[in-house]
């Protein structure tokens, strides 16, 4: 638990003490924060499709990715933002010049153990096949050359920019605190963030994408229409 504000310690620490003190520790709760399963990486392509009651189609395809405590998730976290703004090469390529997206954008999501960095794109159902294509070829492009100069500069600056807004919240602060203690990171992880996205290099970023978006081993997911939806279009 995180208190923050204008508190007197000793108040709160005796309102704690009488609200929790006899609580007893849960052997499960301590098997659960050392579990580190991870993901299995796909040896091959793997697919996986729905249908659903909509208009459009999602598609999205996931490569395996960083664990909360490893170095690369700076690198990941800048290649997300760099592929999901509306002036992001993703947006550029696939919405603007080719017309093939509703939204697309990039996701890092880290995890205990491993977590995915996965490619999502909004389309119409016809165009999905096309859309998968491009997607791939964008992660094929990271791969071999990385960011830009220019695009690592205003990624570093849009995060940077947005992690120190959400700073000034009391509650962010608490959250953080509390749940960096939970992964082991510790409390003061959040205050050497900055820092470490600013020191990461082009050199980092193709090394991540290299690492990480491997060709051939990912998850392809895809949610299409239904029939009836397609019908009454």
């Amino acid at each position: 638990m995180a208190v923050f504000g204008n508190v007197n310690t000793d108040d709160v620490l005796e309102r704690l003490e009488k609200a929790f003190g006899n609580w007893k520790p849960n052997p499960a709760s301590a098997a659960l924060t050392d579990k580190r399963t991870g993901i299995t990486t796909p040896t091959k392509p793997e697919r996986v499709e729905e249908e659903r009651d909509k208009k459009q189609a999602v598609l999205a395809i996931g490569f395996k990715g960083a664990a909360l405590d490893s170095p690369d998730r700076y690198a990941l976290e800048l290649i997300q933002e760099s592929c999901s703004d509306l002036g992001s090469r993703l947006f550029l390529r696939i919405r603007d010049e080719l017309g093939l997206a509703y939204y697309v954008g990039a996701q890092n999501m880290l995890g205990i153990g491993t977590g995915v960095f996965s490619f999502y794109c909004g389309t119409a159902p016809e165009k999905a096949a096309q859309v998968e294509k491009e997607l791939l070829n964008e992660a094929r492009l990271l791969a071999e050359s990385g960011l830009t100069p220019e695009e690592l500069k205003r990624s570093k600056a849009k995060i940077i920019g947005q992690k120190k807004i959400s700073r000034q919240d009391l509650a962010s602060h608490a959250m953080n605190m509390v749940l960096n203690e939970v992964y082991g990171l510790g409390h003061d992880f959040t205050e050497h963030e900055d820092e470490k996205l600013q020191a990461v290099t082009l050199e980092d970023c193709v090394a991540a994408a290299r690492k990480y978006l491997v060709p051939d081993r990912y998850v392809v997911a895809v949610v299409k229409p239904s029939a009836n939806a397609v019908d009454e279009e």
